[in-house]
């Protein structure tokens, strides 16, 4: 029988009773249940507490112990977003170089000879395929670079990027279905018409893809940012008898 007499040994252990619900979930080959806490709080505590039987928390000094950290929140949406981002990257850059090439041809296409009238493009009157093809580009390698990295700041930067490549995206389905639309007057030339509303179209669809991957990029970087401040899963490893415990045994 232990008696509840204080008494006079060297060492004194503080037993601090855990005010939270026990838990039932294991360490696979280990006595230690697995706790959930977060990183801030461990940092400020100086050394990490040592988890004895489930529901009592020692802070008794205890040998080295080895922690394995998992945060079961974050890997999916990390993974996603490493994998997506590359590809919906380079989709960006290459619908941004195909704007800048439509472009330039477009621009062709509306001289003036004489009497006859070009293709009349409010877009590139309005500088889009150049502005929004820089746009594309720049979001892409963001992209790609945060995909590569998995920094806060460039994933933060493509998140915004995207943003602003769909609104860029968006007003020039705008203005291509104007184009289109106010074009085919007689005194115009056929095949300039021709040309243009076909280049119109095919800059229109390029539009609504990279309005489609816009929107799936920052849907992933959003998740990727969002997923970051939950607490980990720390799983020690190893650790060594409690002279707390061996008194009781």
């Amino acid at each position: 029988m232990m008696s509840s007499q204080p008494t006079t040994q060297p060492q004194m252990y503080e037993t601090i009773l855990n005010p939270y619900p026990r838990s039932h979930v294991m360490v696979p080959g280990s006595q230690q249940p697995v706790s959930f806490i977060h990183l801030g709080n461990q940092a400020q505590s100086g050394q990490p507490p040592f988890f004895g039987s489930p529901g009592i928390i020692t802070n008794s000094q205890q040998g080295p112990v080895n922690t394995q950290v998992v945060n079961p929140a974050t890997g999916t949406e990390t993974t996603n977003f490493r994998e997506d981002a590359k590809i919906l990257g380079a989709i960006q850059i290459m619908i941004g170089l195909m704007h800048i090439g439509f472009g330039i041809i477009l621009g062709f296409m509306n001289v003036v000879y004489g009497q006859v009238l070009g293709f009349a493009s409010f877009a590139l009157i309005s500088g889009y395929p150049f502005w929004g093809g820089i746009s594309f580009i720049t979001t892409g390698t963001l992209s790609i670079l945060a995909s590569k990295k998995l920094s806060p700041s460039l994933i933060k930067s493509s998140l915004g990027m995207n943003i602003v490549s769909t609104f860029f995206a968006f007003i020039g389905v705008i203005l291509l279905l104007v184009d289109v639309s106010i074009n085919g007057l007689p005194n115009q030339d056929y095949w300039a018409v021709l040309s243009g509303k076909g280049i119109a179209a095919m800059l229109i669809i390029f539009s609504l893809l990279e309005f489609c991957t816009n929107c799936t990029t920052a849907y992933f970087a959003k998740q990727a940012i969002t997923k970051t401040n939950r607490p980990v899963l720390v799983i020690p490893n190893m650790y060594e008898a409690s002279p707390l415990e061996a008194g009781f045994s």
